[in-house]
């Protein structure tokens, strides 16, 4: 814990908790749709707290049923989205069980006629929620500044960072949510 009463510090050290993000998840969205943040400064993950872990604790019991129900969300997508001009998430290796943490797609820029930017725009007017999970490191000034990266120097990680985008992926998703989200996502990308 810190305490200050200096705000350019306490902003600083918010901003050094969360990997050095300019803003958090809150502040990434907004009634005119998702934000993305710039990493200005190298930070750490410094934000969980013990209250936090004792409450994970509790939910552990549930993270078998949990996983079950990402999968099955997981195994609608791939069929509902199978031959729209996208990437879909790879195969999962054969002896892994894979987390389902979260379901990315890249979408195809040339064939999608849209960037991921107008996709995300398109899902937020349809009360969707999507993600960017992640833009190419070169993006952000704090690793140009420090160690002169161009993003044009790394054409297959803008690429992927230009085209990625994360679709909800909660077990507490009903069917009809997750049929809202593959019904918006056809209806943008066919």
């Amino acid at each position: 814990m810190v305490l200050t009463d200096d705000d350019a510090m306490a902003e600083r050290i918010k901003r050094l908790a969360l990997h050095g993000m300019s803003a958090d998840a809150w502040r990434r969205f907004s009634d005119e749709g998702y934000r993305h943040y710039d990493i200005d400064e190298v930070g750490f993950k410094y934000n969980m707290m013990d209250l936090q872990a004792a409450i994970g604790m509790h939910q552990i019991t549930r993270v078998d049923a949990y996983w079950e129900r990402r999968l099955e969300i997981w195994r609608r997508y791939q069929v509902a989205f199978a031959g729209l001009p996208v990437t879909l998430p790879a195969p999962f290796e054969s002896n892994t069980r894979h987390a389902l943490h979260l379901y990315t797609l890249l979408i195809d820029l040339e064939q999608a006629h849209l960037t991921r930017d107008e996709f995300i725009m398109a899902m937020h007017h349809r009360k969707i929620g999507t993600g960017v999970h992640y833009r190419a490191i070169p993006v952000y000034s704090v690793y140009e500044r420090l160690f002169g990266w161009k993003l044009e120097d790394y054409p297959v990680a803008k690429s992927i960072g230009m085209s990625t985008v994360s679709l909800p992926l909660s077990p507490k998703l009903t069917d009809e949510d997750v049929s809202d989200v593959i019904e918006a996502v056809r209806e943008i990308l066919v």
